[in-house]
């Protein structure tokens, strides 16, 4: 068992009681979306960072941070601590929407123009240039990629935890079919993808354009957590609401000196039971 699963049992123990905490944490981070569109997606960094640090017994976290994310070598959010064996492995936060998700942002776009060199614009469907092209290091190498994606359903008020089951999606491939760009508006269009189906056209992933002209959205690879549900697993799901208390104390405390800031630390420390 790779030490990431061996989190995952510890994480979702900490699941267990009549009104988990997990519940309130993501609805706080899903509350965020009020102040903006990508707030929540930074602050559930730090939300399951101090989560794992309080809940999740035998492990630490730090919230590795953006500047030291830019040299990583790896996508990583936070990175985890097993205090026991002291073993280390990185977690990659995804905070979306139901619908699309950016699996890998593949910044040095090595998955696209490997496809580019061996699909071309055509599909290929040959069982072994299909494993070939998935033993490739741009796409094995997205194995070590721990990934816990975060979904919530906005109209619903509804939140899930699924995980890609990669090994199963790579092990499903039948066809990878190059889609050109398609027109929309007066001038514009769409980049290029490459669509990864089952033999039965069942949709399991797709790599999207990573050349000069692709912002984050655009490129890497991606998947759909309706399209290919066969490729999730769920570990927790819920609801929640938009959290007002928590948006009115946030605005409350950007115009408050560090003095109080401590001061509201000490108190949440006592409330908690926290040293």
């Amino acid at each position: 068992m790779s030490i990431f699963k061996d989190f995952l049992l510890k994480f979702r123990e900490s699941f267990k009681g009549t009104k988990p905490v997990i519940h309130s944490v993501l609805g706080n981070v899903f509350s965020m979306r009020v102040i903006g569109n990508k707030t929540h997606g930074d602050l559930a960094e730090i939300a399951l960072t101090e989560y794992i640090n309080e809940f999740v017994e035998d492990y630490s976290a730090v919230h590795t941070g953006k500047e030291k994310f830019r040299a990583k070598k790896f996508e990583e959010d936070i990175s985890v601590t097993n205090k026991l064996t002291g073993a280390t492995f990185p977690i990659s936060i995804k905070t979306y929407g139901v619908g699309p998700l950016q699996l890998s942002t593949n910044k040095d776009g090595s998955m696209f123009s490997h496809l580019t060199e061996i699909v071309s614009k055509s599909e290929i469907t040959n069982s072994q240039k299909i494993k070939d092209i998935l033993k490739n290091p741009c796409f094995f190498n997205f194995s070590k990629v721990n990934v816990l994606p975060l979904i919530y359903d906005e109209k619903n008020k509804t939140f899930k935890i699924i995980l890609f089951d990669l090994e199963k999606a790579y092990n499903s491939v039948s066809k990878v079919t190059y889609f050109p760009p398609r027109k929309y508006g007066k001038d514009r269009e769409t980049f290029p993808i490459y669509k990864f189906f089952t033999a039965d056209e069942q949709y399991i992933f797709e790599v999207r354009y990573g050349g000069a002209g692709a912002n984050a959205l655009q490129r890497g690879m991606w998947t759909h957590t309706e399209n290919a549900s066969p490729f999730f697993n769920e570990i927790l799901n819920g609801t929640y609401q938009i959290n007002e208390p928590l948006i009115k104390l946030v605005s409350k405390i950007l115009v408050s000196p560090r003095e109080k800031h401590e001061k509201i630390l000490d108190l949440l420390r006592q409330l908690n039971g926290n040293s």
